[in-house]
């Protein structure tokens, strides 16, 4: 009820409301956890008490990935992904008590992080990957696709395709036995409250296409995207729950097989509105952002984004191709497009939650 209030307030709005940020709605915190498993262990021995150790070590790693990309469209979400663990870094730093087991938060940052490391090595080698990151790196290396596109691509495969696994194969429940749902779901507010550094990244080293977007649209495109992530991560626990339940039955390749075609079917809605010339915009805006950073530094500013060491991670350049010319404007239907997605993830995870409880009550 108190959800249904807090979006009928929204639609209530005066005009001049509806271009500010957009609040927190906690649309999915309401809804149980429907399985269960034992306790699993107390993972501070690896992570630290509040998880900061696992957390500082995938910002090293994403901080690689993104210096290796350079200008590559696939460094917009190793930038965007770095961006986000930053913000969850100073989360636990300012309040450890945000979440139930931070320690946890951190090992399942590395377990989430591995999937995202083996897709990018995969594709770089030319083996196989999932259907959802083929479609989503395929649209990094052609085509006039926006950087909001590139980072949608890459979230969903990455959240709806990946995500279920790292959290099933830690564990559904705290080590104390509760449900770790309440966790899962808090996290969305970080996600929240990263939105304007996201875009902001993304606008700063990538796409200024991020910055007008996010100027001209209207708090509607904003919590369309921000409702469409949550109802995604909710999606990512029930798919867990899904894993955990039918694990080593005949159903785990049916359950392994709807996930990833929800990802592709996803991902394959995700790319329609091409902007026909926008790629060499998108290149030489990129070159053109990494020059001025670098004198930056030569100059003693440094550009304050990157309090990591980029580190090693042994890997090898792959630039990508560019062809076209100019920029171009208004919102490109992006937050429509969001708007369908979020009606369709919405109805996707009632069926999914109608099948849940009756195979878990009956």
């Amino acid at each position: 009820m108190k959800q249904f209030l807090l979006v009928l307030g929204l639609v209530a709005m005066p005009w001049s409301a509806l271009t500010e940020d957009a609040p927190y709605i906690p649309i999915v915190d309401v809804l149980p956890p429907l399985v269960s498993q034992p306790p699993a262990p107390d993972r501070a021995p690896e992570c630290g008490a509040v998880g900061l150790d696992c957390i500082i070590w995938v910002e090293e790693q994403l901080a690689a990935w993104e210096a290796f990309f350079g200008c590559d469209h696939r460094a917009v979400f190793a930038t965007v992904y770095r961006t986000l663990i930053h913000e969850n870094r100073l989360y636990l730093e300012r309040e450890p008590d945000f979440i139930e087991d931070p320690a946890a938060l951190g090992y399942v940052g590395v377990e989430f992080y591995k999937l995202y490391d083996k897709a990018m090595r995969d594709y770089i080698n030319g083996d196989p990957v999932t259907p959802s990151w083929q479609v989503a790196m395929d649209a990094t290396q052609s085509g006039d696709w926006t950087g909001l596109q590139d980072l949608f691509l890459a979230i969903n495969a990455h959240v709806q395709g990946d995500m279920p696994y790292a959290v099933a194969g830690y564990g559904l429940n705290l080590p104390d036995g509760r449900s770790r749902k309440p966790d899962h779901d808090q996290f969305n507010e970080v996600l929240n409250d990263a939105y304007d550094a996201v875009l902001g990244a993304v606008a700063e080293r990538y796409d200024p296409f991020a910055k007008t977007y996010d100027d001209a649209g209207l708090i509607v495109d904003n919590l369309a995207g921000q409702m469409l992530v949550a109802l995604w991560r909710e999606g990512v626990w029930r798919n867990a729950e899904q894993i955990v339940s039918t694990r080593d039955t005949p159903l785990q390749a049916l359950t392994d097989l709807t996930i990833e075609q929800n990802a592709h079917i996803t991902a394959l809605a995700l790319q329609n509105g091409e902007m026909p010339g926008y790629r060499a915009t998108r290149d030489a805006y990129c070159v053109a952002q990494a020059a001025a950073r670098a004198e930056e530094v030569m100059a003693g500013g440094g550009d304050g984004s990157n309090s990591v060491d980029a580190g090693g991670a042994g890997l090898s350049a792959n630039g990508s191709s560019s062809g076209g010319c100019s920029l171009g404007r208004g919102n490109n239907g992006m937050g429509w497009m969001l708007l369908l997605l979020l009606s369709l993830s919405a109805t996707r995870l009632v069926n999914r939650l109608c099948r849940q409880s009756c195979v878990v009550r009956f």
